[in-house]
């Protein structure tokens, strides 16, 4: 029985529902020669008579509206050998069913786990389908720093900062990601910020905030996500305040990183428990709140001892 989807499972999925085109970009950045093509559509991602779904298919098609080529994109975190046997399928599949070529893009956010599928694929020496998929470790995917690149690609810039947030430099790419959140609608903008600035360290998330203050659009970002979680907490029939908190620093952004990440995912929290997490000042307690919102199911796992 497989495991629940995780964030770090779906996070890199969905930035290929924001942009098809992203697997492409990321073969490029192993290196591969990909032919041109006009523009990107995502395709579905079941493969029958018996369904089978990949995390991604992208069609990419030419002028014309003809597809050219596609794109299966996978995110592995375990080991698993039938995904040997499936991801032959997915290719298959789009092969036999447009009369065009078809590559394998597989993210793997723990490099142990894409050797481990090295070894794997290297071995199998029997099967007349041999795979031969671009792994992608972290390390492949460039930090990306220009701003007029990450507001034009948000979505490589996400990709980016997702696989740059425990570098020691990472306040470099601080402007560049908040050029590509400000593209972003409310929501997006939201879900975003907590996959990405909510997995900071408690020290570069407080530099974050600073950098935030230091410029007229930082600002006007920060207040703006503020006021989304106000306007959301108000349909609930909460007071204004509550959302937000009335204090500034470290512990009181903190907390208002734990009820922005529980927000964002739709778990209810109660006045009482609202205002206990943002009443604590105990940064390390808070950073613990934060890792737990994002995967919790209640406000209960949150907070509990």
């Amino acid at each position: 029985m497989s495991g629940m989807p995780s964030p770090a499972h779906e996070t890199p999925i969905e930035l290929v529902r924001l942009d098809p085109s992203l697997p492409d970009w990321v073969q490029t950045l192993l290196g591969d020669d990909t032919p041109a093509f006009d523009h990107a559509r995502l395709y579905d991602p079941n493969v029958r008579p018996r369904t089978y779904q990949a995390d991604a298919m992208v069609l990419l098609y030419g002028p014309d509206g003809k597809p050219l080529r596609a794109v299966v994109f996978e995110v592995q975190r375990g080991r698993n050998p039938e995904k040997l046997a499936s991801w032959k399928l997915y290719i298959g599949h789009l092969e036999r069913e447009f009369g065009i070529k078809a590559s394998l893009v597989v993210f793997f956010p723990d490099p142990a786990v894409a050797d481990w599928y090295s070894r794997q694929i290297a071995q199998d020496t029997v099967s007349g389908a041999q795979l031969r998929p671009r792994s992608v470790k972290p390390a492949n995917v460039p930090a990306i720093v220009d701003e007029e690149l990450a507001a034009a690609w948000p979505a490589r810039m996400l990709l980016s900062a997702m696989c740059h947030l425990a570098d020691a430099d990472v306040d470099l790419i601080f402007p560049a990601l908040l050029a590509a959140l400000l593209t972003l609608a409310p929501d997006a903008k939201i879900f975003y910020h907590n996959v990405t600035v909510a997995r900071l360290t408690a020290a570069a998330r407080a530099r974050w905030e600073e950098f935030l203050m230091t410029t007229a659009v930082g600002k006007r970002y920060y207040d703006d996500m503020l006021n989304e979680v106000d306007a959301r907490a108000e349909a609930r029939g909460e007071a204004r305040g509550e959302a937000r908190g009335e204090a500034r620093g470290e512990a009181r952004g903190e907390a208002r990183s734990v009820l922005l990440v529980l927000e964002s995912r739709g778990v209810p929290v109660p006045a009482a428990i609202r205002e206990r997490i943002l009443a604590s000042v105990d940064t390390g307690q808070l950073d613990l709140w934060l890792r737990r919102a994002a995967t919790a199911t209640t406000v209960e796992d949150v907070i509990r001892d």
